[in-house]
């Protein structure tokens, strides 16, 4: 039951970027807010990569530190590589079924267990490291929002928080007197 709430969420996540992603004309791929932050095509690449990466890693994590980050660095040149503004949805659903395979071999009492992050080397239970994977998602899928908005999108809260375009004012219907 739980495990399923963090992989449905994690899902939901992703599902949002997609949504986010349309909202977006390609030529802002290369639209960055400073000189020193991701473009637009940097953030959605990184999306197509960490939360699959970091899950396989919290539920199996290799026992040197340094073969974790040469798997990062991996699968963040591959994104780099192969991951485009317009192939991004099919990243992303390639990224969420790397989540559900990788949750489909743990159960609930497997969220006890420690496990550690492979940049601090802090342990800590497999749950409290899954949830850190949907806080990463969620962050930076609002980066995503933010640009968007930055780009010139009208979008909301709602495009933000449910994936879902803005819903049109009810129309009034003019009382009879």
């Amino acid at each position: 039951m739980i495990k399923e709430s963090l992989l449905k969420s994690s899902l939901n996540e992703l599902s949002i970027c997609q949504h986010l992603a349309t909202k977006f004309d390609a030529s802002q791929a290369d639209w960055r807010p400073r000189e020193n932050m991701r473009s637009t095509l940097e953030l959605m690449q990184y999306l197509t990569y960490i939360s699959g990466t970091m899950t396989k890693h919290f539920i199996n994590p290799p026992v040197d530190h340094e073969e974790a980050r040469q798997k990062y660095r991996a699968n963040a040149k591959l994104s780099a590589d192969s991951m485009t503004f317009e192939n991004f949805s099919e990243w992303i659903e390639r990224e969420k079924k790397e989540i559900s395979d990788a949750y489909s071999k743990i159960t609930d009492a497997d969220l006890s267990r420690t496990t550690y992050h492979m940049w601090s080397g802090d342990e800590t239970t497999l749950f409290e490291a899954l949830l850190t994977v949907n806080k990463y998602l969620c962050a930076y899928r609002q980066q995503l929002f933010i640009y968007a908005k930055m780009c010139g999108a009208q979008i909301n809260t709602r495009n933000n928080w449910y994936g879902l375009d803005a819903q049109p004012a009810p129309v009034k219907q003019a009382v009879a007197a």
